[in-house]
This record gives C-alpha cells, sequence and structure tokens, in this order.
C-alpha cells in the first residue's frame, strides 16, 4: 500500500509542477510577445526611432537604422539625449546598431540619466 502511495504522490508532484512550468512559460512568452508588439506598433507608427551609433573623434553619431537618415551627435548620451528631445519631442529612441562597446559605454552613461530621461530608451 505505500508503495502506490508514493507512486500517486510522486505523479501528482509531478502534474503539479509541470502545469506550474507550463503556466510561467506561458506567461513569460506572452509578455515577450506583448513587448514586441509594443516596439512593433512603435516602430510602425514612427514613434520610436531605432538608431545606429557611429563614433567619429570625440562625437556619437546617431542615425536612424531604417532610413539610414542623420539623426543627431553627441559628445556623451546627455548630450545625444537634450539634441533628439529638441529635434524630435514627441519620438522616442533606441540604440539598435553600432560597435558593442560604443553600445557599452552608452549603457552605462544611460545608468545615470535613467531617471531623468523618457525619450531614449534602454538598449535591450
Amino acid at each position: 500500500m505505500e508503495i502506490i502511495e508514493f507512486i500517486v504522490d510522486s505523479l501528482l508532484i509531478f502534474v503539479t509542477v509541470h502545469i506550474g512550468l507550463t503556466l510561467v512559460a506561458w506567461v513569460v512568452r506572452r509578455r515577450t510577445d506583448s513587448g514586441l508588439d509594443e516596439v512593433s506598433k512603435d516602430l510602425e507608427s514612427e514613434q520610436l526611432i531605432p538608431l545606429t551609433i557611429d563614433v567619429d573623434g570625440d562625437q556619437y553619431l546617431c542615425y536612424n537604422s531604417m532610413t539610414n537618415d542623420f539623426v543627431c551627435q553627441g559628445a556623451n548620451l546627455q548630450e545625444i539625449v537634450n539634441r533628439f528631445r529638441a529635434r524630435f519631442p514627441d519620438k522616442q529612441a533606441a540604440f539598435a546598431k553600432g560597435d558593442d562597446a560604443v553600445i557599452a559605454a552608452l549603457q552605462l552613461q544611460s545608468k545615470d540619466l535613467h531617471e531623468n530621461s523618457s525619450s531614449i530608451r534602454s538598449p535591450s
């Protein structure tokens, strides 16, 4: 009798864990899909401008990743944010392409500006 109880308990635990993991995976997938849908809508409506970042001397040059049009430039992230806001006050931007070291440097700067910035999205 104890073996049957052990098997039944083990099956119940297995089923419970399996259902729990399936629900967690579903929630994660739904949130990810929702976030991607929001980004896609923002890109299509041109409310979000994906930026390609190049460096020329001490200046970061920002281009629209989709059209290759020049967007703005700055010596640091604060200047980029200020110039982007002045030129596109009703839009947001996200760093989409660029040298990994350049993106990493701007990400470090964005930690300091994150609380004060609403027009530049964190790269991810």
